[in-house]
Parts: structure tokens; C-alpha cells; sequence
């Protein structure tokens, strides 16, 4: 057992004192010995224990320096690490490029076209996003754009509560042909709905809310007025996907949140009431301007 004290800083007892007489007696009485010669025993006794002692601590205090040294040592390796992890991070934001991944096959005989970065930064943050941007001809305009435009050029644009900002020029032209959600025909929705849900799917959408959007599409799909010989019925089918869809994003967390899933037939029924109503006024007026 280590002693508590170091013994290099021990003192050396006196044993001729009268303190230690009692240490003394049993030597005296048992080797027929003098009180000094005792004394200068009970000191070799001292000096040989306080020794091995001074080894013994000796020996703790240098293993106690080398443990400290190697935790020293991996503190700083710890650290060099945290840095050099930190450097490294840094890197991949300032160069991301640098370090996307890529996969080790042969290439596609088609070259995959994205969305705008416009229309992706919208998805990531969970945004409403014109599915423009997901026919055909939306991901072709992004694929011209970001040819010819220098990611880092900025335009001033006015967003839809009135408010000025700077943008990427390439997400300013890329709004400047977005075809709204009501005006666009069946064809470029087929079109679109397809890229729309693998794109949110990438950009971290919850599976419930890509489902609802999956089904909502489905429902309208294979809705009887889908295929009606009547323009108007096909048109508030159009015209009510576009309406709540955007409305679906509006209420998300209050109260009047919604599943997109289930269809409203009396909305549809108004909608269509009121494109009809539309189409009857403007052939009405048509007839009276020729006749006039």
C-alpha cells in the first residue's frame, strides 16, 4: 500500500528521546541490548521502510506522469481531429460541389432532368409549389436557365404580399413562365404529378403527406368527369385541384386543416357551375356582338 504522505518529506525520528522508550523496552529486555543500541536499530528499521517507500512513490508519481501525458496526448489528438473535422465541414460548404456523391455504374442513356432550384428550395421548406414546374416543359425551361444563367446574379423581385427582395436571377426567369395550376391542361398535370411526388419524397416530405397528395391526384384521375364530352366538367376538375391544393397548404396546423384525399363533390358541383355559367355568358355575348 502507497503511503498517504510522501516520505522524501518525512523526518527522521529521534528514538533516543524519552517518547520513544516504550519503542525501545521490548529490544532491550529481549536482546539484552542498550537503550542507544536500540535507538540506532529502530532507526535502520525506519530508514529501510522510508526506502521502500520513497521507491514506491517514486515509482506511482512517475506512472501517474506518463498516465497524464498520454491524456494530454489524446486530449490534443481529440482536438486536432475536431478541427481538422471542423476545416473539413467548412470546405464542404464553401465547395460542395467538390464533394457530392456519384454512383459507381455505367451512364444512363438519358440524361435526368431536375426541377428548378427555385422550385426545390419551396419543397424543402414544405412550401406550395406550381406544378409548372414539374410538366415537361417546366423541367426543360429549368434545364435552359440553369445553362445560361450564373447561379450567383441576383434580381430584385417583388414576392406576393408586395414585399421587394434580391433572388437568383435563374428562379426570377424561371417565375416569369410558370403557368398557374388552373390554366393547365390534363396532359401537363399527368405530366407533372409523377415528378412532384418523387420530389417530395427527396426533399424529406412526411409519407402521410405525399400519400394524401398521391391519392388526391388518383381521385381526380379516375373521377367521372374526367373523360366527360363536357369541357366544363374536365375544367372544375382542373380548377379544383389547383384551389385546394394551395388551400391545403393555407391551413396547415389550424383548425380548418384538411385531408386532400377526400373530394369535395359539392365544391365541384360549384365549380363547374360557375365555368359553365362563364362559358354560357361569353357565348351570349359572342352572339349579340355578331348579330349587332
Amino acid at each position: 500500500m502507497l503511503p498517504v504522505q510522501n516520505p522524501h518529506n518525512t523526518n527522521t525520528p529521534d528514538y533516543g528521546t524519552e517518547h520513544y522508550a516504550p519503542a525501545r523496552q521490548p529490544l532491550v529486555a529481549n536482546f539484552g541490548i542498550s537503550h542507544e543500541e536500540a535507538a540506532h536499530r529502530l532507526l535502520e528499521i525506519w530508514t529501510a521502510q522510508n526506502q521502500l517507500e520513497r521507491l514506491d512513490w517514486n515509482a506511482r508519481q512517475e506512472l501517474e506522469a506518463e498516465e497524464a501525458r498520454q491524456e494530454q496526448q489524446e486530449d490534443n489528438k481529440r482536438l486536432r481531429i475536431q478541427k481538422e473535422e471542423a476545416a473539413r465541414q467548412e470546405e464542404r460548404k464553401k465547395n460542395h460541389n467538390k464533394f457530392l456523391p456519384f454512383n459507381d455504374v455505367k451512364v444512363a442513356s438519358t440524361v435526368p432532368i431536375t426541377p428548378s432550384p427555385h422550385a426545390l428550395r419551396k419543397l424543402w421548406k414544405g412550401e406550395y409549389v406550381e406544378l409548372h414546374y414539374f410538366t415537361n416543359k417546366g423541367l426543360a425551361e429549368a434545364q435552359s436557365i440553369s445553362h445560361s444563367v450564373d447561379d450567383e446574379a441576383l434580381a430584385l423581385l417583388q414576392d406576393e404580399q408586395g414585399l421587394h427582395s434580391f433572388v437568383p436571377i435563374a428562379a426570377a426567369k424561371a417565375k416569369e413562365t410558370v403557368i398557374p395550376d388552373h390554366e393547365l391542361t390534363w396532359p401537363q398535370i399527368d405530366e407533372a404529378t409523377f415528378c412532384l411526388l418523387q420530389a417530395m419524397k427527396e426533399c424529406g416530405w412526411e409519407e402521410d403527406r405525399v400519400n394524401a397528395h398521391l391519392q388526391f391526384w388518383m381521385n381526380l384521375s379516375v373521377h367521372e368527369w374526367r373523360h366527360d364530352p363536357e369541357d366544363a366538367a374536365r375544367q372544375a376538375l382542373i380548377v379544383y385541384q389547383a384551389m385546394y391544393r394551395r388551400r391545403w397548404h393555407d391551413t396547415l396546423g389550424t383548425l380548418s386543416s384538411f385531408n386532400l384525399k377526400y373530394l369535395d363533390e359539392e365544391a365541384l358541383i360549384k365549380i363547374k357551375f360557375k365555368i359553365t355559367s362563364k362559358i354560357h355568358a361569353a357565348i351570349t355575348s359572342q352572339a349579340k356582338e355578331v348579330s349587332t
